[in-house]
């Protein structure tokens, strides 16, 4: 009996003391360490290529290349977010947060020195733009915007990489006129497809969503429901022109679409609807529409003139190669974190 005592008192000494270790050592942040945010999708979605999801792919490039910057990067997603499971991570990335997420409601007391850091892509509320810590924005305007309000952000285009974007023309996939996007239900039909029908243009479109658009004479039009993350740069490779347009939001807030990066950094030859911020970086290398008639007069130009099309490829190509590849652009974010960390004052 007095062995069967010593041995309970034992256990609750290390029991007490695994308790009080796990207490004070779990929230030990590490900033060396990061977690992104990605609270639209599910883990299952991750690894299916079914699940063509752009902000997918954006969010496990990013966490790829900070991985190399020296943070040590996961992917969480929906229910990891909402289960606070990552408290160790000393950076907390948010993607594509969605208007009702409140940063503030993560900040409880244990994970008060956590970094909260928001990388927009679409527009956010204000609201969550106010509780993080970093903000980093892919328009120059909600940049500028932010500052003026005393906000710590900072200007960080979208990227491509170019170890999965390159230059890689199949004879098999050749095309003329390529549009690689979906068509979602709460925004109007996109353009490249309304002005193409108006136009006479003929497009080979790949994404979800467009059973009811094209659909009749134009059924042909639709090709399948995706193409699969590392099979892009041969469909963009290959096609004579692509084609990009922006969503409505993006445009009145100054976004531009990663398909611009990804599809000249294929030396693709693209033609885009006007935006100034795609203009100002491009020039014309990157030709752009303002409405259907001039949407008309691109295509046919450009399809009668391969040599123009080619110059121009090489020009945006060489552009976005210069300035948005994503070693550039992630380097000057891991810059700010890993600054912004060793500024923190030192915890009790």
């Amino acid at each position: 009996m007095q062995k069967l005592w010593v041995l309970l008192l034992l256990a609750a000494g290390f029991a007490g003391g695994y308790s009080y270790r796990n207490v004070g050592e779990p929230y030990k942040l590490d900033y060396r360490r990061a977690v992104v945010n990605l609270p639209i999708t599910f883990t299952k979605h991750l690894n299916n290529d079914k699940y063509a999801l752009g902000e997918k792919y954006l969010a496990e490039d990013l966490a790829a290349e900070l991985k190399k910057q020296g943070i040590d990067t996961r992917l969480y997603t929906f229910e990891d977010t909402f289960s606070n499971r990552n408290f160790n991570e000393g950076f907390e990335i948010y993607m594509r947060a969605g208007p009702e997420l409140r940063l503030d409601g993560y900040h409880r007391y244990a994970d008060k020195d956590r970094i909260s850091v928001l990388f927009e892509t679409i527009p956010y509320q204000m609201r969550e733009v106010k509780n993080a810590d970093i903000v980093f924005t892919g328009s120059p305007k909600k940049n500028r915007e932010y500052r003026e309000k005393g906000i710590n952000s900072h200007f960080l285009p979208q990227f491509t990489r170019l170890d999965k974007f390159y230059h890689a023309p199949r004879e098999k996939l050749k095309k003329k006129v390529l549009f690689v996007a979906n068509q979602w239900p709460d925004f109007p039909l996109r353009k490249s497809v309304e002005y193409a029908k108006k136009s006479g243009v003929e497009l080979e479109v790949f994404g979800d969503n467009w059973e009811n658009s094209l659909f009749g004479e134009y059924a042909g039009w639709w090709k399948a429901r995706q193409i699969p993350n590392d099979q892009l740069k041969y469909f963009y490779s290959s096609a004579d022109i692509v084609l990009n347009d922006t969503r409505p939001d993006m445009i009145e807030a100054g976004f531009i679409s990663n398909r611009i990066f990804d599809a000249t950094a294929c030396k693709a030859f693209v033609i885009s609807d006007y935006m100034p911020e795609i203009e100002e970086i491009y020039g014309d290398s990157v030709p752009m529409y303002r409405n259907a008639r001039e949407f008309k007069q691109l295509i046919e130009y450009y399809l009668a003139h391969p040599e123009e099309r080619r110059k121009k490829a090489e020009q945006a190509y060489q552009i976005t190669r210069e300035r948005f590849a994503a070693g550039a652009v992630i380097g000057k974010m891991a810059e700010v974190l890993q600054d912004f960390a060793a500024r923190l004052p030192e915890r009790e």
